[in-house]
């Protein structure tokens, strides 16, 4: 029997699950609140009150991390990955999100808490399917300002999971279709899935806005709002990525609150709701060409898609590309657990993390010259 131990830190809560083998034993959802984040305005100023939310439930499960066969974390913003799959937590990845992190996000606290916990315990972490996984077409990358390229970015871990599961209720395998997966979370993101490939896709900042980003914001609108802001870089990243959106509105990033509201009659309410579910139609169809419409499914997944309201404002724009089928909810912790009992089984192995943040060339560098994000 393998026991593994699951870590996946979200924009407000900290999921924790234990496994052993395939069967999960006890899990929870940790919360943070908008009152506490804003007294941890930095990600990495959550780590140590995120810790010990973890160590608290470990106590409380008689949970010994010694005993674990591995831990498997969600994976942070780290440079882009060739594979997909399992990779080390090493040094140079501690390193690199403490001191040089690609972007500020939670999920870059996973890794962090799993290394604390069984620091000299001998116990391997790893993380599974990050979001940076670069499969991309070249063509997706180009922008139309040189010194910048669009790198891949996606919520794989449960997209894929979604990816899998309705090959499954078809009797078909995941690597066979073409699929456009939507992840309706705090933040939105959708990928055009070529055959178990990412080959396109739309990050939570370019596509349509979430319960907590703003979303694709026209240049012209942004620049200006950006400089007559008095906020730094540091604050404006903060603002776009975790206080705009359906929060910014209504003073909450629970979409059931904001329903309650349309039940009650707000007109406004129903309008940036129904917006919000507008833009991913907009999205949904930007990536239909990617294949010049070959698509055989799109699927609606995360928390917000268990909102029949808003997923049914969306099929109606979409259904003439392709069917939509609705996985709600996510199942990442369970495709945590069941890639670390591929790796304990000796049925995939684990990448080594030989990835350098961008601008450095040595552990020593990152250390000695941390950047603006850190």
């Amino acid at each position: 029997m393998k026991k593994i131990f699951t870590i996946n830190c979200g924009s407000t809560s900290t999921k924790v699950a234990y496994f052993e083998d395939d069967k999960m034993m006890s899990k929870i959802s940790l919360t943070i609140t908008a009152e506490q984040l804003k007294e941890m305005p930095k990600t990495l100023d959550q780590l140590e009150f995120r810790t010990n939310q973890v160590k608290e439930f470990l106590e409380e499960n008689n949970l010994n991390p010694s005993e674990f066969d591995i831990v498997v974390s969600r994976a942070g913003t780290i440079p882009s990955v060739p594979y997909d799959g399992a990779y080390e937590v090493n040094d140079l990845m501690i390193a690199s999100v403490t001191y040089a992190p690609e972007a500020q996000h939670a999920s870059t606290l996973s890794c962090l808490i799993a290394d604390k916990l069984v620091k000299g315990l001998g116990v391997p972490v790893i993380i599974y399917d990050p979001t940076c996984v670069d499969s991309a077409d070249e063509i997706a990358k180009i922008t139309g300002i040189p010194e910048i390229i669009n790198m891949p970015i996606a919520h794989l871990l449960n997209t894929k999971m979604a990816g899998i599961t309705y090959a499954e209720s078809i009797g078909k395998e995941y690597k066979d279709l073409n699929l456009i997966i939507v992840q309706l979370g705090g933040g939105i993101t959708l990928g055009f899935h070529d055959h178990g490939r990412i080959a396109d896709w739309v990050y939570d900042d370019e596509g349509p806005m979430s319960p907590q980003r703003a979303g694709a914001i026209p240049t012209r609108y942004l620049v200006d709002y950006c400089y007559k802001s008095n906020k730094t870089l540091q604050q404006m990243r903060m603002h776009l990525c975790g206080q705009s959106g359906v929060v910014a509105y209504f003073g909450t990033q629970d979409v059931r609150d904001v329903e309650k509201m349309i039940d009650e009659g707000d007109e406004k309410a129903k309008l940036i709701l129904k917006a919000m579910a507008y833009g991913v139609s907009k999205s949904i169809g930007q990536l239909s060409v990617v294949r010049g419409g070959k698509v055989d499914q799109i699927i609606l997944t995360g928390g917000v898609a268990y909102s029949e309201r808003i997923t049914d404002w969306i099929k109606e724009k979409v259904s003439f590309i392709a069917p939509v089928s609705i996985i709600p909810g996510e199942r990442e912790m369970e495709a945590l657990a069941a890639g670390g009992l591929r790796i304990l089984n000796n049925e995939e192995e684990v990448h080594p993390y030989i990835y350098y943040p961008r601008g450095y060339n040595s552990i020593e560098d990152i250390f000695s010259n941390p950047n603006e994000l850190a």
